[in-house]
């Protein structure tokens, strides 16, 4: 199982979320936190596949042009620090 949650959240900056995967998908199969979860008939269901979406976005308007590269980069950013040219900025 994923360490971390793996939906993908962010209005301006969409990033990895940050809380700490609490189980998987039954639809998916990807590990995501209590947060982006709820208990369905079927078991624990991510809110993507809630919406019907193949991709694990939080935000169902911007996940119709999210492409699995943009995920991927998402994904990879969370590894970069301030000093390796982040490609996202730290709006916090």
């Amino acid at each position: 199982m994923a360490e971390k949650c793996e939906m993908i959240i962010g209005y301006l900056v969409p990033h990895q979320c940050e809380n700490p995967a609490l189980g998987k998908c039954t639809k998916c199969g990807r590990g995501f936190c209590d947060e982006h979860t709820n208990q369905m008939q079927e078991g624990r269901v991510c809110l993507a596949c809630q919406q019907g979406l193949e991709m694990p976005v939080a935000l169902p308007i911007a996940a119709a042009f999210f492409t699995q590269d943009d995920l991927t980069t998402f994904g990879s950013s969370s590894t970069l620090d301030d000093d390796s040219g982040d490609l996202f900025s730290d709006l916090s």
